[in-house]
């Protein structure tokens, strides 16, 4: 079944079309950089100049070629924007270049302990799961869709308390882990979790570590993602609403209490999600 055109995959992006402008040949389109997404709408949060933030700035005021990063170009006439993410661990030459500093910021540590042997213990069945979760995850990522009425500040998807902040340093039982590149917010098991913004759920399954697991496509190649659900309330390729109830909150996955971890995502790169809900 087809899905409304305003959803469907972008098989012939403004990025594609650039590329034949910028490359002039076919066969050259692989050597260049990242290009831009191309939007009239453009009300993207303040600038936050940081690990996880966003570069928001004025077209005119940039006057270094921008091949090197992803961005998008928002807006009309003069008040064209050029809106891109900054990752948490960002190359500052990329931004030095267009007279950009991006401020130092401490992330304090996490000490975890997780006591369960399927987690500290991996199986050969499992670490063959989690490769195939990996894959699928990245499939997913490189597919960019069109949705209506993507507006800021997102909804907060949750109500709680937050229990671990984006960019915290991760001890999970002494060993340094990968960085918490999201927001927890914990709550009792079943409380409710709903859509931040409209969009399509391009995936809706039960991983290794993320428990039950929901990814949201949104519009401008912004996403977002919910873990750690007791329950699924929505099904891949299904359309969704600002404020629609998509989960319950749980304890599924690797965790060691009941809590929502939510992440958002522009051009793949994980951003604080405190700078974009309400």
């Amino acid at each position: 079944m087809l899905l409304p055109q305003k959803f469907q995959k972008l098989y012939l992006t403004p990025k594609l079309l650039k590329i034949k402008f910028s490359c002039l040949l076919v066969f050259v389109f692989y050597s260049c950089s990242s290009l831009p997404f191309i939007s009239d709408r453009c009300n993207f949060p303040e600038q936050a100049l940081e690990p996880g933030g966003i570069l928001n700035l004025k077209k005119n005021d940039i006057n270094h070629n921008l091949l090197h990063i992803d961005y998008l170009e928002c807006g009309s006439g003069n008040n064209k924007r050029i809106i891109a993410p900054i990752a948490y661990n960002f190359d500052k030459r990329l931004f030095e270049v267009l007279g950009v500093k991006i401020e130092e910021k401490s992330f304090r540590n996490s000490y975890i302990k997780i006591t369960d042997k399927k987690f500290n213990q991996i199986s050969k069945e499992d670490l063959i799961r989690i490769e195939n979760e990996r894959k699928k995850y990245i499939n997913v990522l490189e597919k960019d869709y069109i949705a209506t009425n993507l507006t800021f500040p997102l909804l907060n998807p949750t109500k709680g308390i937050t229990s671990s902040e984006y960019g915290v340093k991760r001890f999970i039982n002494n060993v340094q882990r990968n960085p918490h590149l999201g927001l927890d917010i914990a709550a009792d098991v079943g409380t409710p979790v709903y859509a931040v913004a409209d969009g399509l759920i391009l995936l809706s399954d039960n991983f290794f570590y993320r428990g039950n697991f929901v990814l949201i496509g949104h519009d401008n190649n912004f996403k977002s993602s919910y873990s750690h659900l007791s329950e699924i309330l929505v099904k891949q390729n299904e359309i969704v609403r600002k404020g629609q109830l998509i989960g319950l909150m749980g304890k599924s996955g690797r965790v060691t209490g009941s809590h929502l971890h939510f992440e958002v995502l522009f051009f793949n790169k994980k951003l604080n999600p405190e700078l974009f809900i309400q």
